[in-house]
Parts: structure tokens; C-alpha cells; sequence
């Protein structure tokens, strides 16, 4: 409904320990559970994501950051403070690196009636926006 709000937080899939597990070679993906989709994250979003996905169905950012909630998964090699350090160096990554999204909307419109083309994949074109 128009003026709503959402508030939302979810696992951030550009956080520091992932980041330093694909350098590393390791996977960034949770192992598989036996509870099949209801057992694990099937989707995590960037935050870059997360706003184009919201923008998209009509809501506008009142606030988004991303924070740290528990221990990172230990780095093997890599120097987590010079990546850190690198990262930081890129543009709108200072604030990309926590280990989930924390963010707070508002509903100012429609959005889209069709999914978003970007995020989904065998779709019939009639379907994407």
C-alpha cells in the first residue's frame, strides 16, 4: 500500500568473508541441507541489488547499511585487513562489506507488474520487465 513500510534484513552476499572465500578459492556458498529450500539462504542479494529489486517494485530507500552480526568464518591466507583495505578503495564499498543488509523502505508507487529481467533467468519475455 502506498506509504507503507518495509523493514527488511538479509544475508549479504558481497560481505568481507565472502569476498576472501572466492580469493581463496573457497566456495561462498552454505553446504547443502536436508531440509532442501526451507534449510538455506537460496538467493542472497548485494546491497546494489537489493535497491534496484526495491526501487523496482515501488519503494524508496529511507536507509540501508550493512552490519556485522557474528564472527567471520576465519580467513585461511588472505589478509582480511589488506582486502579490506583494497575494497574500501573502490567506490560505495565501504559500506558494502558487513555481513547483512539492514534496510528500511517506503512504498511511494505500483512498481512493476513483471518480473525484473536482470535477476530472472527462463522466463518467457512476456514475463520480464
Amino acid at each position: 500500500k502506498t506509504g507503507g513500510m518495509l523493514v527488511l534484513t538479509t544475508p549479504n552476499a558481497a560481505r568481507l568473508e565472502n569476498v576472501i572465500a572466492l580469493l581463496e578459492g573457497r566456495n561462498m556458498y552454505d553446504p547443502y541441507s536436508a531440509y532442501g529450500p526451507y534449510g538455506r539462504h537460496n538467493r542472497e542479494y548485494t546491497r546494489d541489488e537489493l535497491h534496484r529489486l526495491l526501487t523496482f517494485c515501488g519503494f524508496e530507500a529511507e536507509f540501508s547499511y550493512t552490519a556485522n552480526v557474528h564472527p567471520d568464518i576465519p580467513a585461511g591466507a588472505a589478509d582480511k585487513a589488506a582486502i579490506a583495505k583494497a575494497l574500501g578503495s573502490i567506490k560505495n564499498r565501504e559500506c558494502d562489506l558487513g555481513q547483512y543488509l539492514f534496510t528500511r523502505w517506503r512504498k511511494i508507487g505500483a512498481g512493476e507488474s513483471k518480473r525484473p529481467s536482470w535477476l530472472y533467468r527462463s522466463y518467457p519475455a512476456a514475463e520480464l520487465a
